[in-house]
């Protein structure tokens, strides 16, 4: 096997911490990827990788010779991608976490992806709480709050709108709210994802105004939030993008829509590196265009009112 494909195997493994789990990705078995690691090191003569029966971790040598590594891979990942077939078509999985929310609604229009990128496949992780790029091996992190850690790097790509719901059972029983301030007189789901809190906030034309929700139901998960007012417990504050079928069918109906809660940005959050491989720009370009057609998203283009405005130098 040529050295760069050592290379690879060595950065892949490091990342995901895990012989088997780079074995699917590479579509062979554990041991080969294994061998691949023992040929590596036995050409340079040290440890790389310490094996135990629970999990892998980098020796001292191990870590420095990573940021080698991944230099030289994305430095040829560069290189390919800029001239011929790789350039015109993006090929390879692209693993990505999404909030619940986002991953609903890009599940709904992958077919259209997959008919422009019919050599690339994608491995979607999905839910409400934090990803770690890093630590579970990800290319790419959609995501509603910044990323903090150094290692990384974020940009924002977009906003998206929320809307205030309540089943029609829940809105005959209770009333209809018609300012942010009756919310405190109803029950209201609050979802305590963190960095999330039960101050929700509106734009109306009075101005800017939050209420301090309250409500018997808390729940870390969105689509939870969504079921449970679809069964009359309360009113809920969700993304837009994943009412509307229930909003069409009856399931739910809208209210206060004369205050606009505050849009929640979306960040894209990928390892820091200089390259970004065109698989994963293939899969962003797609998520920006789909902001850009769908009325309550708003891409970055469209909210600094530039057409084509770069992500990612």
């Amino acid at each position: 096997m040529d050295q760069l494909s050592l290379l690879n195997t060595f950065v892949r493994v490091a990342e995901r911490g895990s012989f088997s789990a780079v074995a699917r990705d590479f579509n062979t078995s554990q041991p080969v990827i294994s061998r691949q690691v023992a040929t590596l090191e036995d050409q340079l003569g040290v440890r790389l990788i310490q094996r135990t029966t629970r999990r892998l971790s980098l020796t001292e040598d191990g870590q420095i010779y990573l940021e080698h590594a991944r230099a030289v891979v994305e430095a040829m990942d560069a290189a390919q991608a800029s001239v011929g077939i790789a350039r015109r078509t993006p090929t390879g999985q692209v693993r990505v976490g999404v909030p619940t929310s986002v991953g609903m609604y890009l599940a709904a229009r992958l077919p259209e992806f997959f008919a422009r990128y019919p050599e690339m496949s994608l491995d979607l992780k999905m839910r409400d709480g934090a990803f770690d790029l890093v630590e579970e091996g990800l290319d790419l992190v959609i995501s509603i709050a910044e990323a903090t850690q150094t290692s990384v790097i974020t940009r924002t790509i977009g906003s998206a709108a929320s809307v205030l719901v309540a089943s029609p059972a829940y809105l005959a029983a209770r009333g209809t709210p018609q300012s942010p301030q009756d919310l405190l007189a109803h029950e209201c789901i609050v979802y305590t994802r963190p960095g999330i809190d039960r101050n929700w906030r509106f734009i109306g034309n009075g101005g800017d105004e939050t209420v301090s929700v309250q409500g018997r139901f808390h729940v870390d998960s969105s689509e939870a939030v969504r079921r449970a007012a679809r069964a009359g417990l309360g009113i809920a504050m969700l993304p837009r993008l994943t009412t509307i079928d229930d909003v069409d069918a009856g399931r739910l109906v809208t209210v206060l829509d004369a205050f606009c809660p505050v849009k929640v940005k979306i960040y894209a959050v990928l390892p820091s590196r200089r390259y970004i491989p065109a698989r994963t720009r293939a899969i962003m370009d797609f998520l920006i265009a789909e902001f850009e057609t769908t009325p309550f998203l708003q891409s970055t283009a469209q909210l600094a009112g530039v057409a084509n405005a770069p992500i990612f130098d």
